[in-house]
Order: C-alpha cells, then structure tokens, then sequence
C-alpha cells in the first residue's frame, strides 16, 4: 500500500510578507511646482503618502526630489529624499499620492523615521 503524503497546512500569518511599521506627521513639503503642508501617512523606510488640498501635477513612475521640513516640535532639520511615484489619487476635496523611497541609507530620512516611531510609542503608552 502506497500513502500519499499529507500537505502541512500553512500558518497564513507566515505567508505574509514583513511590513514595516507606519506613522504619520504634518510637515512642510516642496516638490515638483507644489510649496506647503502636507500630511504625510504611512511613513516608514520604504515610503509614504503624501495627502494636501492641492493639487500636484505628477506622473505615476517618475522620480521626483522631494524637501521635507518636519513639525517644529521634532527638532529635526530638512531634509530630500528621492522618491518614485507609485500611485495617485485626486478629487475635489484632496489629493494623495504614494511614494517610494529611491534612495538608501539617507540618514535624515531614517532619523526622522525613528523619530516618528519614538513619538507614536510615546503616546501609545
């Protein structure tokens, strides 16, 4: 007699892929034409949205050099970080777009990533 092997049956949660925690902030933002503040969500070393009131004239796929100036209380200084266009969404009352971070091992970034983390563990306790 012949058995057939049993498949284990997978945890889902180990199938998922690791995702990075995310924060949130208000900073001021320059890029492409577009000069003031911004909401950033999903902040993490990866990328992040970005949400205004106005409208930014971008295109899905390109690269843009995007300035940061953070939230005064962070005590952190500007920084640019290159970034890709990876989705966009536009209605009369916001526009979103998604970015991915181009660059690595940009240390202002990662600093003000940390900083965002200590912050929402802060307020989290």
């Amino acid at each position: 007699m012949f058995f057939k092997k049993r498949k284990k049956i997978k945890d889902a949660a180990s199938d998922r892929a690791f995702r990075a925690p995310r924060y949130a902030s208000f900073a001021k933002v320059s890029i492409n034409g577009f000069e003031g503040y911004a909401i950033l969500r999903n902040v993490s070393a990866g990328g992040f949205c970005m949400e205004s009131k106005t409208f930014v004239d971008m295109d899905v796929g390109a690269s843009y050099v995007i300035h940061v100036t953070p939230e005064t209380h962070a005590e952190k200084n500007h920084f640019e970080l290159t970034v890709e266009v990876r989705w966009i969404l536009s209605s009369p009352e916001k526009f979103s777009v998604g970015f991915r971070a181009l660059q690595g091992n940009n240390r202002a970034f990662e600093k003000y990533v940390d900083y965002l983390k200590e912050h929402h563990q802060r307020r989290a306790s």
